[in-house]
């Protein structure tokens, strides 16, 4: 007989936010998906890690604790879906994003209601080792910047890409014109990706339309401000920014990789059909992009129910 664990979700949202890592049973679920996607036995000692790191964020956050229990529930069992840690220090893999986003529900008045939701950011740091924990890479080189003054000449040769490049031991100039990458496939070839200016621009208009939001004296909605660290460097990208950007970019046309229901990507990504979280009607907490005004209106939730036949299958 399977062992079954049942999370009541009125019990979830009488928890405080940074009490649901605590739960025995979000313990448990947590132990069976790593251990079981992961085919290992560190599911308790991730776990334990990943509760300090949740914690922390929140602590530090207070935006991500008026988030609903269920997506920060969501959230921390995704960090044994993905196989990453939530640990900031050093090349973080990736971010707990607090957004607003449409409830499902409406007022009065008939206008949608809105409520704060957890989604995971993965870096490009992260990306990576998604990749090659999937056997899609061997192993990639750090970004290099270019700067105006270097050596830089991405071109085509007998089909493959090629870069030649040679850093100015003069530099003069900070102007930033692109950077590069070069990934080494698992059968020993090479994969060189690029960045220029135009396509630092794009990232940066999307980074503005993520943003937007609803004026009301427009009566439409209108792009907000980019992230800062596209502008940060005396007007220009950060450079460590850009070299996340630069990863997550080289694998664009690289095949999907597996990630969580509430884990979002800037490459092409695929939400694995398999792992049930115990949330009936778990899509509709997946953060959408109409997000615009805060609301405090509680949502109704369903029971969660989370069983160990649930994982067993697919991997």
């Amino acid at each position: 007989m399977s062992n079954v664990i049942q999370i009541k979700v009125d019990e979830l949202n009488s928890l405080q936010p940074a009490k649901i890592v605590e739960n025995k049973n979000v313990e448990q679920k947590f132990i069976q998906i790593y251990n079981s996607v992961w085919g290992s036995d560190q599911g308790a000692q991730l776990y334990h890690k990943e509760t300090f790191n949740f914690q922390k964020l929140l602590y530090d956050n207070p935006a991500l604790a008026e988030c609903t229990n269920i997506s920060l529930y969501g959230c921390f069992l995704d960090m044994a879906v993905n196989g990453l840690s939530l640990d900031p220090t050093g090349k973080p893999h990736c971010y707990l994003i607090p957004r607003n986003s449409k409830s499902g529900r409406k007022d009065r008045n008939g206008k949608d209601i809105y409520e704060k939701r957890a989604s995971v950011s993965v870096t490009g740091y992260g990306e990576l080792v998604m990749r090659m924990r999937a056997g899609q890479i061997k192993y990639a080189d750090n970004p290099v910047v270019v700067y105006e003054g270097d050596v830089f000449q991405p071109s085509l040769e007998n089909g493959k890409k090629v870069i030649t490049y040679r850093a100015d031991p003069n530099r003069t100039s900070t102007k930033i014109v692109g950077a590069f990458i070069r990934i080494v496939r698992n059968d020993g070839s090479e994969d060189y990706q690029w960045m220029l200016k135009p396509d630092i621009e794009r990232l940066k208009g999307f980074s503005e339309r993520g943003n937007s939001y609803w004026d009301n004296n427009q009566k439409k909605r209108v792009a907000g401000d980019a992230n800062a660290l596209y502008t940060s460097n005396d007007g220009q990208i950060d450079p460590g920014f850009l070299e996340n950007k630069m990863i997550k970019h080289a694998f664009d046309a690289y095949p999907k990789v597996r990630i969580g229901k509430y884990t979002q990507m800037e490459t092409v990504e695929e939400i694995d059909p398999v792992i049930d979280y115990g949330i009936e009607d778990a899509d509709a907490e997946v953060v959408d992009n109409g997000f615009d005004e805060p609301t405090n209106q509680p949502t109704p939730e369903p029971t969660v129910i989370v069983s160990e036949s649930d994982i067993d299958e697919g991997f």
